[in-house]
C-alpha cells in the first residue's frame, strides 16, 4: 500500500498560501479528543488549480550606475547600500589622480607641440627666402650664359673673324706694298750708274732692308693667313660650343635648384604637416581625457534607494561592490529603481509552458510578508526559451517571463523574493480532501473513514488536485470524516 502523492495525478500545482486561503473551511480542527489533529471533516468548496513558481520583485524601470569612461576606474567611494539619495547627489566616486597627471602631461605636450609647429613653420618661412635667393642666382646665371652665347653667336665671334679677315687683307697689301718698294728700288739701282762705291753700298743697303720687310710681311701675312684659319677650324665653334655647355650647364643647374627647392619645401611641408598631426592627435586625447573627468563622479539621476550590483543578473554571482576595486566600462556597480512601478521577473519551465499563457491571473505572496496577497496577470513571455544557467547547455530550459500587478503596494520593494500563483482553473462546490489521507493499492484509490470507533477503508475516485488537495468526484460525501493517517500503521507501531 502507498500513500497517495499529488504527483501521480495530471493535474496542476497550487500555492500552499492560496490553499490555506481557499480551504479555510476544510481544517482539521472539527473533531475533539486526541484524533482531532488527525481527522478531516469533508465539505465542498472550491478547488483551485494552478502553478507554483518563483519570482522576484523588480523595478519597471531601473536607473543602472555605471563608468562611462574607458579609462582605469578605481573606486574609492560609493554611498552606502539601501540608502536613500536624491537626485543629483553624488553616489560613486572614481580615483582622478592618475588622469590629472595624464592631463596635465598631455597640455605640457601640447604646448612643445605647439611650439615646434612654430618653429617647423618660421624654418619654412627662412626656407622659402633661402630658395628665392638660389633659384634668383641660377636664374640669373642662366640670362648671363644665354646673353653670353648669344653675343658671341651674334657679334663677338662673327667681329673677331672679321677683324682677323681685316688683317689677313691688310697685310696683304703691306706685304704686296713692300714687294713694290722692293721691285722699284732693285729697279732703281739697275738702272743707276754711282760716281762712288759708297752710294751703290748705301742703295744696296736699303735694297737689302726692303728685302727684310718684304719677309717680314710676308710672314706677318702667312700669320693672318693662318690665324684666320685656325679662328674658323677650331676657335669659332670651340668657343661656341664652350659657351653652348656653360648656357646648358647653367639651365641644367637650374633645373636643379629648382627641384632641390621644391622638394625641401615638399619636406619642411610634410614636417609642418606630422606637426599638426600630432597637435591634432594630443588635441583629441586631451579633449577625451578631459571629457572623463565629470566620469569620475556618478550622481544619482533620480530619487530613489541606491542597491549594489545589477538585479537584472539573476543566474550570475555580482561582482562584490567593493572600495579599491578596478572596474570596467559599463559595468554595473549600482542600481536606482523606481519604486512607484514594480513588476515581477520569473521563469516557466519548460515543461509547464503549455498551461501559462500571457494574461494568466497571478497571486503574489512575499517570502518576508506571507500574510500580504497582491493580484496581478502574466504579461509577457519569452519567444525563445533559454537555458537556467546561461552557460550550460544541459541545464534545463525556461522562458523568462513578468507579471504585472493590479495595484501596486508600498510594502513591495525590489529585489524581493516571491512565490508565485499562477491560476490555471478551479473546480467550483466540490469535495476536497488533503492528499495525505488518500492511499493507493493494486492500481485503487481510497481512504479511511471514521465508522464508529473503528475505520473503514472506502474506495474514491480521484479528480485532478493541487499540492495540498485532490478533488474526489465518487465515494465521499460532504460531512464524512476520514484519517489523514494509516491508522493501522499507527495501532501497529503502538
Amino acid at each position: 500500500m502507498f500513500r497517495f502523492s499529488a504527483h501521480t495525478i495530471a493535474a496542476g500545482l497550487l500555492l500552499p498560501a492560496l490553499c490555506v486561503t481557499l480551504f479555510s473551511g476544510c481544517s482539521k480542527g472539527n473533531d475533539s479528543g486526541k484524533t482531532m489533529d488527525k481527522l478531516f471533516t469533508t465539505r465542498k468548496s472550491d478547488l483551485m488549480i494552478g502553478t507554483l513558481l518563483r519570482g522576484t520583485v523588480n523595478a519597471k524601470k531601473k536607473h543602472k550606475l555605471f563608468p562611462e569612461a574607458s579609462y582605469p576606474n578605481n573606486l574609492i567611494w560609493i554611498e552606502k547600500e539601501n540608502t536613500s539619495v536624491k537626485k543629483g547627489d553624488v553616489v560613486i566616486r572614481f580615483e582622478t589622480q592618475q588622469l590629472l597627471d595624464e592631463i596635465e602631461e598631455n597640455r605640457e605636450n601640447l604646448e612643445t607641440q605647439k611650439k615646434n609647429l612654430e618653429v617647423t613653420k618660421e624654418e619654412k618661412r627662412i626656407l622659402l627666402s633661402e630658395n628665392q635667393s638660389s633659384l634668383r642666382v641660377s636664374s640669373d646665371t642662366v640670362e648671363s650664359a644665354e646673353e653670353d652665347y648669344a653675343r658671341y653667336y651674334k657679334y663677338d665671334g662673327k667681329k673677331a673673324k672679321d677683324d682677323m679677315v681685316n688683317k689677313v687683307e691688310s697685310s696683304e697689301l703691306a706685304l704686296e706694298k713692300a714687294e713694290e718698294e722692293y721691285r722699284n728700288k732693285q729697279d732703281e739701282i739697275n738702272s743707276t750708274i754711282y760716281d762712288n762705291e759708297a752710294a751703290k753700298e748705301r742703295a744696296l743697303d736699303d735694297l737689302e732692308q726692303k728685302k727684310n720687310t718684304v719677309d717680314q710681311r710676308e710672314q706677318e701675312y702667312e700669320n693672318a693667313r693662318f690665324q684666320l684659319k685656325i679662328f674658323k677650324k677650331y676657335t669659332y665653334p670651340n668657343t661656341l660650343t664652350s659657351k653652348k655647355n656653360q648656357l646648358e650647364q647653367a639651365q641644367l643647374n637650374h633645373e636643379k635648384v629648382l627641384v632641390s627647392t621644391a622638394s625641401r619645401v615638399i619636406q619642411k611641408d610634410e614636417e609642418i604637416a606630422r606637426d599638426e598631426n600630432r597637435i591634432s592627435r594630443v588635441e583629441t586625447e586631451l579633449e577625451r581625457l578631459e571629457s572623463y573627468l565629470p566620469m569620475m563622479e556618478i550622481k544619482a539621476p533620480e530619487d530613489g534607494i541606491l542597491v549594489y550590483g545589477d538585479a537584472d543578473e539573476t543566474y550570475r554571482q555580482n561582482t562584490e561592490i567593493t572600495v579599491g576595486m578596478e572596474c570596467y566600462k559599463n559595468q554595473v556597480l549600482a542600481t536606482i529603481p523606481e519604486m512607484d512601478n514594480l513588476i515581477v521577473n520569473f521563469d516557466i519551465p519548460e515543461q509547464f509552458r503549455h498551461r501559462i499563457n500571457a494574461g494568466a491571473k497571478v497571486i503574489i505572496t512575499p517570502d518576508s510578508l506571507p500574510s500580504l496577497k497582491i493580484n496581478g496577470a502574466v504579461d509577457t513571455i519569452a519567444v525563445v526559451p533559454v537555458n537556467q544557467i546561461s552557460w550550460d547547455t544541459t541545464s534545463p530550459k525556461i522562458y523568462t517571463s513578468t507579471i504585472t500587478l493590479d495595484q501596486q503596494n508600498k510594502q513591495l520593494v525590489s529585489g524581493m523574493s516571491v512565490q508565485i500563483e499562477i491560476v490555471d482553473e478551479v473546480i467550483t462546490d466540490a469535495i476536497n480532501i488533503p492528499v495525505e489521507a488518500v492511499f493507493e493499492e493494486d492500481g485503487e484509490y481510497f481512504v479511511y473513514i471514521e465508522d464508529g470507533d473503528s475505520p473503514k477503508k472506502q474506495i474514491v475516485s480521484l479528480g485532478k488536485s493541487n499540492d495540498q488537495y485532490v478533488h474526489v468526484t465518487e465515494g465521499l460525501k460532504e460531512g464524512e470524516k476520514i484519517y489523514l493517517y494509516s491508522p493501522y500503521n499507527l495501532e501497529a507501531s503502538e
